[in-house]
C-alpha cells in the first residue's frame, strides 16, 4: 500500500459538476495526493498510460467510451483499484452484475443532492467508507 501522501485517484464522470463533487468528498478525506480527471472512458484509458493512479471512480453513462467498455480495458491493462459510481448501477441492475463480472472492487449510486441533500450527504459518507476499505 502506498503512504497517503502518494495515493492517487482519477475521477472519471461526463458530468463536470459531478466530478465537482466527487473531488469535494475526496479532497475532504486528505487521502489522495493528487485527483486527475476525465470526461469519458476514451480520455481515462490516454490518462492512465501516462499516469499510474491507484483508484479510479468511474461512471457507466458517457459518451466517447462508457465505463463497462472502459473498465473492460482497465482490468486487461491496469492494476488499479476501480469504484464505480454511476445511478444505472443500482443493486440488482444488469449494469451492477456487469461491472461485478469485470472485477469492480465497489459499487455505488452517485451523490447526486439534486432531490435530497441529506442523501448526498449519506452516498459520500458511504464512498468515503468504501475508499477507506479498500485500502485497508
Amino acid at each position: 500500500m502506498n503512504k497517503i501522501e502518494d495515493r492517487k485517484v482519477l475521477i472519471v464522470d461526463d458530468s463536470k459538476l459531478m466530478r465537482l463533487l466527487l473531488k469535494n468528498i475526496l479532497d475532504g478525506m486528505k487521502f489522495f495526493s493528487e485527483i486527475y480527471e476525465a470526461e469519458n472512458g476514451r480520455e481515462a484509458l490516454d490518462l492512465l498510460e501516462l499516469n499510474k493512479v491507484d483508484l479510479i471512480l468511474l461512471d457507466i453513462e458517457m459518451p466517447v467510451m462508457d465505463g463497462v467498455e472502459a473498465l473492460k480495458e482497465i482490468r486487461l491493462k491496469h492494476d488499479v483499484k476501480v469504484i464505480i459510481v454511476s445511478s444505472l448501477a443500482q443493486l440488482g441492475s444488469s449494469y451492477s452484475v456487469k461491472v461485478k463480472q469485470l472485477s469492480a472492487d465497489g459499487v455505488i449510486d452517485k451523490p447526486s443532492g439534486a432531490v435530497d441533500p441529506s442523501l448526498a450527504a449519506k452516498r459520500g459518507n458511504e464512498l468515503r467508507d468504501m475508499i477507506k476499505s479498500l485500502f485497508d
